[in-house]
């Protein structure tokens, strides 16, 4: 999940404030501008075919005009105007392959542990998230450290990657390019987040985040330790090992990332 935390700005749809209106103007008037001129030297070069014509006097106009509208949008209504991040579950067996070829290592190291391989998540972003530069840099950079991109159903670009669960059921581990995460969610409270790498810690009444360089098992054993302190017959952990559980976990996490920054 924090394989593409840069591209999670969603800052809800309320009003900008004026500066970024005159500047969501100007790139909206642009973007219209730009677009109808690719539109309209598309009916000329349907008369007087030339692909360099094509490609300077349409493409790059309409790519131009799509992206500054968007940016637009964005400054206006946030990245949620683009849709939000999402997650899902992949049962492509060509896809679910690829993640496993790819996270091997974790998985047997998670395996070694008590782990078994639940399912292969996907979490999706919309095509146009895409067109905007950074989310695009983020992306090659996520692919660049050996994620697993795929396309999914509406247009839609997935990371894929695998997630297990613990013999007794509290917790989630999940291999991602950064190192492995566990999650552990309870009935009555905070969410327990343990990364095996370097990340932001902090501790709140909705989630408590730790981490630092060290190994699967050494973060497992962090993981549990804090669990089993929690862990009571008045607030237990959740059990709960289906997809819609994971899910949830997932969309918790993000929510107390944004609320951190």
């Amino acid at each position: 999940m924090e394989n593409v935390g840069a591209i999670r700005q969603g800052v809800g749809a309320g009003r900008a404030p004026a500066s970024r209106q005159r500047a969501a103007a100007i790139y909206l008037m642009w973007g219209c501008l730009l677009t109808f001129r690719g539109l309209a030297d598309l009916r000329i070069y349907s008369s007087h075919p030339s692909q360099v014509f094509f490609v300077v006097g349409v493409c790059l106009p309409l790519l131009a005009g799509v992206v500054f509208c968007l940016l637009g949008l964005v400054l206006v209504f946030g990245m949620s105007s683009l849709g939000s991040i999402g997650y899902e579950e992949i049962t492509d067996p060509r896809i679910e392959q690829r993640v496993r070829e790819r996270y091997a290592t974790e998985v047997d190291q998670l395996t070694s542990l008590g782990f078994g391989y639940e399912f292969t998540s996907g979490e999706s972003t919309s095509l146009s998230r895409v067109l905007l530069i950074f989310p695009a840099i983020i992306l090659l950079q996520v692919r660049a450290h050996g994620g697993v991109l795929a396309l999914g159903r509406g247009g839609k670009i997935l990371l894929a990657t695998p997630v297990l669960g613990s013999t007794d059921g509290r917790a989630f581990g999940h291999p991602q390019t950064l190192g492995v995460t566990f999650y552990t969610a309870f009935r009555n409270g905070p969410l327990i987040v343990t990364k095996n790498y370097k990340s932001a810690c902090y501790e709140t009444p909705d989630c408590v985040m730790q981490g630092s360089d060290g190994t699967v098992a050494e973060a497992w054993q962090t993981h549990k330790e804090r669990v089993n302190a929690l862990d009571t017959d008045a607030n237990p952990a959740n059990r709960d090992r289906s997809y819609e559980a994971y899910a949830d976990i997932a969309r918790r996490q993000d929510a107390c990332i944004r609320s951190q920054r």
